[in-house]
């Protein structure tokens, strides 16, 4: 049976590397959810260019359940979503709260409407080793990519009872649009790099994966520490 692939988070750099390493072979739809950007048009775009059948639709953090359950059900009329991959995020938000939303709440809720509607495919959930180790610099991105991750990882088994595979995928720092200007750390890595991860990782069964695999051991370190021994932006 034909599916769609759906991209939500359409403008991610991260999101479109994952999801080229996805897609299979074109003729297939694809659908980039997002605010309309620049970005998204190139994303999608590109993906034309390589014959992939695309169309935009509107997501953003302030959808309640019932309105995500509709668009799902409007990009799945004619064929079902095979392919989710989440790539939300920002640490640029206006306020704490909606730091909480857009990186947490959102994602949560989208994670839980995929996982009922998606029957025999992927769902790759793009979290952030922050999910673990929050960090007071980044309280709300932290918090909120807590949530979600765990909403993920809780709802892994129910999802494989219907057939899907859920992937939450752990990132340290990415160099990005959303990083750029930033000291590149040790352990630093790139959008491919992450995508070739997950691909990787899929194979197994695994339902979560750091990128780069080192990344699990540091944060592990890091908790141990004294606080006091840690650069401020590291506590």
């Amino acid at each position: 049976m034909t599916s769609t692939a759906l991209l939500v988070g359409g403008s991610s750099e991260i999101g479109i590397a994952v999801l080229k390493k996805l897609l299979g072979p074109p003729p297939r739809d694809v659908v980039l959810a997002g605010r309309p950007s620049g970005q998204l048009w190139q994303n999608a775009e590109e993906l034309r260019d390589l014959g992939y059948h695309v169309t935009s639709a509107q997501y953003d953090a302030t959808l309640h359940a019932g309105e995500i359950e509709g668009l799902l059900a409007h990009l799945s009329a004619h064929h079902p979503v095979g392919l989710a991959v989440i790539a939300v995020g920002s640490m640029s938000t206006t306020s704490f709260e909606d730091g909480l939303v857009v990186n947490g709440l959102a994602v949560a809720l989208l994670v839980h409407a995929l996982v009922q509607r998606i029957t025999d495919g992927q769902l790759v959930l793009l979290s952030s080793a922050a999910a673990m180790r929050p960090r007071r610099s980044i309280a709300a991105y932290s918090l909120g990519k807590q949530l979600s991750d765990s909403a993920a990882v809780m709802l892994a088994p129910q999802a494989a009872e219907r057939g899907v595979r859920v992937l939450v995928v752990r990132p340290g720092f990415v160099t990005t649009r959303m990083t750029d200007g930033l000291k590149r750390p040790p352990l630093a890595t790139t959008s491919d790099q992450v995508a070739q991860r997950v691909v990787r990782a899929l194979r197994g069964r695994r339902v979560v994966v750091w990128a780069p695999p080192g990344m699990a051991a540091v944060v592990w370190l890091l908790d141990r520490l004294p606080k006091r021994l840690l650069p401020a932006g590291l506590r």
